[in-house]
């Protein structure tokens, strides 16, 4: 009995020291398991939470440098991943195919310039970031044609993509000179056509931007003349280059929205001070898709776009200049009978949410 008695008090030393052994001793830096960790300044920080699910979207975007700059950046960075986001890029030319896009469930976000606001205006897709302000459309002749101004086009042919920024300067530019488009014989045609055009000599006139600008410059044996600019109406209307989503889409994945604003605005913060390294991650990933656009086309435009960083992008978002921009543009649309004078800025850019998502900067 003794023995077993001594047996049983062996055995409960032993495990007893087992468990001692186990424990981490009283001053240990490392936390137990599933407990907040201490930093050495006694303040106490939360586990951090579980990776969100990834999820995978389509985004359009157009091959100059405002909008190229995004899928560029994050090839180089991963900003979108950071947000549990796979991105499929598609290239588009123009915002109204990416609507109908958006609208049949084949395209989850895109970008759009100026032209296409007048959709989103209408209610077709609402706005979820502001990307950058552009001045880099003109409309472009022959030097030596004989059409010294814009005057001179009464009569003539002149090609652009209508529902772009190519029709909103020219409208803009009949309004200023007091040209009636009829006076004008506007081809209207894909805006590559109607650059191989211009170059061809099939028409007298052409309203492009950006890369194709240089394109056309450089195809051209002739000098050429911008006979307009968009910084000839700077302090008229702004031109904005903007993120759109189905209305229908953002109520349905608020979170997916958030996450995609989040993304964009940590792409806009490294383009602000990363410009250089910007141009070429756009010219790589143009490479990489085959586009066409190289390092120097994009590298032409950088004096053409005023981007901002995420603390200027906060401040014109909480301050009210945000809305001013979409505001003047507006005011353009219902000046020109485009859209309703009842149609306010908050009917289609959704500065709720992105205010909500800056604020988590």
């Amino acid at each position: 009995m003794k023995k077993r008695i001594l047996a049983c008090l062996t055995a409960l030393m032993l495990c007893l020291a087992l468990a001692a052994c186990n424990q981490a001793p009283a001053n240990s830096s490392t936390p137990p398991a599933n407990s907040p960790s201490t930093p050495s300044d006694g303040s106490s920080q939360e586990t951090p939470p579980p990776p969100v699910e990834t999820v995978k979207i389509r985004a359009a975007y157009h091959p100059n440098l405002g909008p190229m700059s995004i899928p560029g950046i994050d090839a180089k960075m991963g900003y979108f991943a950071e947000e549990g986001l796979e991105v499929e890029w598609l290239k588009f030319t123009s915002g109204a195919p990416e609507i109908a896009a958006m609208a049949s469930g084949d395209l989850q976000f895109g970008y759009i310039g100026q032209g296409a606001l007048k959709l989103c205006a209408e209610g077709q897709a609402d706005v979820v970031s502001l990307s950058h302000l552009t001045n880099s459309e003109a409309i472009l002749v022959r030097t030596g044609s004989g059409i010294n101004s814009f005057e001179d086009i009464k009569g003539k042919k002149l090609a652009t993509e209508l529902g772009t920024n190519g029709e909103v300067l020219l409208n803009m530019a009949c309004e200023k000179y007091q040209v009636s488009r009829e006076e004008i014989e506007v081809i209207n045609m894909p805006i590559s056509n109607a650059i191989a055009a211009f170059i061809g000599g099939s028409v007298d006139a052409v309203v492009a931007w950006g890369p194709d600008l240089t394109n056309i410059r450089n195809n051209v044996d002739e000098e050429l003349t911008a006979v307009v600019e968009t910084k000839d109406f700077v302090d008229m209307v702004p031109f904005l280059g903007s993120w759109i989503a189905n209305p229908e889409y953002i109520d349905g994945n608020p979170d997916i929205v958030q996450r995609f604003q989040r993304a964009l605005s940590k792409c806009y913060d490294y383009r602000a001070s990363h410009l250089d390294e910007t141009i070429q991650a756009a010219a790589d990933f143009a490479a990489s898709k085959d586009i066409g656009v190289s390092y120097d086309d994009l590298n032409s435009e950088r004096d053409q776009l005023v981007f901002f960083s995420l603390a200027e992008e906060k401040e014109w978002a909480n301050g009210g200049h945000m809305e001013e921009l979409f505001q003047l543009q507006l005011n353009y649309m219902t000046g020109q009978g485009q859209v309703p004078e009842s149609v306010k800025v908050t009917d289609y850019v959704r500065l709720d949410l992105i205010r909500k998502a800056l604020d988590t900067f």
